[in-house]
């Protein structure tokens, strides 16, 4: 089974690999660490496991290896999330067995985006090769300076030290880390957000919250945390909160479709759809591909509020850049019983 995955710093292609789910449960085990056993959720309807492994394409030598995230949502709300280890391999467990998107960030930078369709059994394998630039100023807009700090030699040791060990999911080695980091330098706001990560990861939230809080105590501006703690009210439906914080993230980037993104969900989870309306647009025009599926999530407002032919668009819109999707043929039945003007 072959997926197409759309990456805005490259096109790339991820091949999900067709060995049988025994074996996929086997090398990932094998691969991570995990206690699974052969054959988890095999049989089972309702929840499935997720595994795969993500490679790096570049030509030089990193001078640290990214943080590399794989994130699983549902009708576009952030549901599970693994980082991957040192040799790029991720497990996500117990996900429900529905068609849902997964996600790939590097460096909190997303560069992957895949609506995926899954069948009745099983447990999927997606692996995914991504261009990774040497330099971060491949994609302007993209990655900016104020997503580094500078650090002592030995306090950028500990950060390395910190990051190895939240990719290999040593959880209690990471943060046992970034605190001797913090203690000897409390103004790194870059290591309060990678630690609310290590604690978001491991569904710590209040942790979790407590330092991205921090880091934007030390720097408003800071766009990861900011865009991380609004994930993380998403995540806990509270509406509220996400608006605020991410309403601050799309000020302090505004070119970014990621916050617009979040944003527009906050706002439905508010049920304020003519905002949500104006900020899943901005997402669509920031990044047309990427975020296609906001076109659905426009096609659902403009439904509810009785507008089938601005629907339709929506629809139409959509399969033109995801003809492969797994309702197409939903969609296509919409539009021909909604005809657009």
């Amino acid at each position: 089974m072959k997926v197409i995955a759309r990456v805005f710093l490259a096109a790339s292609i991820a091949t999900a690999l067709s060995t049988s789910s025994v074996a996929q449960d086997d090398e990932a085990r094998q691969a991570t660490g995990l206690p699974m056993q052969a054959g988890e959720n095999f049989n089972r309807a309702d929840r499935m496991n997720i595994s795969g492994r993500i490679s790096l394409e570049t030509k030089e030598k990193l001078a640290r290896m990214p943080v590399i995230s794989v994130n699983v949502s549902f009708s576009g709300i952030p549901a599970d999330r693994a980082i991957v280890n040192d040799t790029g391999f991720y497990v996500i467990r117990n996900v429900r067995r529905e068609n849902f998107t997964i996600v790939i960030e590097v460096d909190g930078v997303e560069v992957v985006r895949q609506t995926i369709a899954v069948s009745a059994i099983g447990n999927p394998r997606f692996d995914f090769t991504v261009p990774w630039p040497k330099s971060v100023t491949v994609a302007p807009g993209v990655i900016s300076a104020d997503q580094f700090y500078k650090r002592t030699d030995a306090n950028e040791d500990l950060f390395k030290k910190a990051t190895a060990a939240e990719k290999a999911n040593k959880a209690s080695v990471a943060v046992e880390t970034f605190n001797v980091l913090l203690a000897a330098d409390p103004k790194d706001f870059v290591a309060w957000t990678e630690l609310g990560t290590v604690f978001f990861k491991n569904n710590s939230l209040d942790n979790a919250e407590a330092c991205y809080f921090k880091a934007i105590e030390i720097k408003k501006d800071y766009f990861l945390a900011l865009l991380n703690l609004g994930k993380l009210y998403l995540g806990r439906k509270q509406g509220d909160n996400a608006v605020l914080v991410l309403s601050n993230a799309v000020k302090t980037r505004p070119e970014s479709a990621d916050a617009h993104l979040f944003l527009a969900e906050s706002y439905l989870l508010n049920k304020k759809g003519s905002s949500a309306l104006h900020h899943f647009t901005e997402a669509i025009k920031l990044s047309p591909v990427e975020k296609a599926e906001a076109h659905l999530r426009l096609a659902a407002l403009y439904d509810a509020a009785g507008a089938k032919n601005k629907a339709s668009a929506e629809y139409k819109a959509f399969l033109e850049k995801q003809p492969g999707h797994p309702e197409k043929s939903r969609f296509e039945k919409y539009i021909a019983d909604n005809p657009i003007k």
